[in-house]
């Protein structure tokens, strides 16, 4: 096994002879084929974040590109699936067309360190996923089946599974390792593949290049393993470093506010995420988690940035849910309700944390 110093460049990982997809528009053609739903929801949840990180920034908080949770596919291995979970954090190997183009690749930061430390002690298997040994001649496109000819799904790019061993070095675990809980995939089903020329590439977010790169690696994580495993309860999640130094999961949307007369303005977050911040609240050692809000008008003009914590936010919303809206992919979602008047602008919440 690879044993790499922690904060150390990595020359194994990412040579310098490191290549990716010629144009952005490949990456993009990619990032077509494994989105069956382009919608509404979900450009408004890639355009909150980059807003958010540009917030941050002039907060001087630090923000964490968060990584994939998954769960094994049945209980042919395990009968109870969803404590199996594996989280996975993409790093990012450089594009020829970044803005920001670069052939080395950034160390491994403290903040990336502080992810993978939370995950492990509210006791999810935690890996940095690296891309190694990339040639851009090697980049191919999935293809769906058609007539006489089979679907194909090429892994492009390997990437390597490290963690953090006893004596504080990084290393290489063997995929069969990382996924033993997982059932091997036998065929192309549940696969995605989905139709071409969705995304305008000259309108944002699709023309920001360092966007574009970085959900390239996060999703192309999430493909390399659906390629061999069968895998179920995907979600993501992101991190901020608070001012106390403590590194805090954080969901984020993208709301027009809502009213009734029982709550008056309100905003609701999803059943899912509810259930996702329960988990990393129940099990870590006194630390909370963030709902962020960024409250658009009906135009989707920016009105201010609200934030709460979970602890508050159990506290606060509707034991009822409603339904709502189409998710992000595409499906319906469950809501609960949580007044506008429980929650923080961000700017105050912040030096509280």
């Amino acid at each position: 096994m690879k044993k790499l110093l922690i904060l150390d460049y990595l020359p194994e990982l990412f040579t310098s002879e490191v290549s990716m997809p010629s144009s952005i528009q490949q990456a993009i053609n990619f990032l077509e084929t494994q989105w069956s739903s382009i919608n509404d929801n979900k450009i408004k949840g890639i355009l909150a974040e980059l807003a958010f990180k540009s917030f941050l920034n002039q907060q001087g908080i630090h923000f964490i590109p968060g990584g994939w949770i998954m769960s094994p596919g049945n209980k042919t291995i395990t009968q109870v699936p969803a404590r199996e979970k594996v989280c996975l954090l993409p790093r990012n190997a450089p594009f020829s067309w970044q803005a920001a183009s670069t052939n080395a690749a950034a160390p491994v930061t403290p903040a990336e360190i502080s992810a993978y430390n939370y995950f492990r002690q509210v006791g999810v298997t935690t890996y940095l996923v690296c891309p190694s040994n990339i040639v851009e001649a090697d980049f191919a496109i999935p293809q769906p089946s058609h007539r006489a000819v089979r679907a194909s799904y090429p892994k492009s790019y390997h990437l390597d599974f490290m963690s953090i061993s006893p004596n504080g070095q990084l290393q290489s675990n063997p995929v069969a390792t990382v996924f033993q809980a997982f059932p091997v995939r036998n065929g192309n089903s549940g696969l995605r593949c989905s139709q071409l020329n969705r995304i305008a590439a000259s309108q944002a977010p699709w023309n920001d290049s360092e966007a574009i790169a970085r959900l390239f690696w996060f999703e192309y994580t999430r493909y390399f393993v659906q390629i061999d495993y069968l895998v179920s309860n995907i979600d993501g999640i992101h991190f901020i470093i608070v001012p106390s130094g403590s590194c805090i999961p954080v969901e984020l949307k993208s709301k027009t506010v809502a009213n009734d007369t029982l709550l008056g303005d309100w905003f609701g977050i999803d059943m899912g995420p509810f259930a996702k911040l329960a988990f990393f609240t129940a099990n870590s050692m006194n630390t909370d988690a963030l709902y962020v809000v960024q409250e658009v008008d009906s135009d989707r003009n920016h009105v201010e940035w609200y934030g709460i914590r979970f602890t508050e936010l159990v506290k606060s919303c509707s034991w009822v849910w409603q339904a709502g809206g189409k998710g992000m992919m595409g499906g319906a979602s469950s809501t609960y309700k949580i007044p506008k008047a429980a929650f923080t602008q961000l700017a105050e919440l912040f030096p509280t944390l």
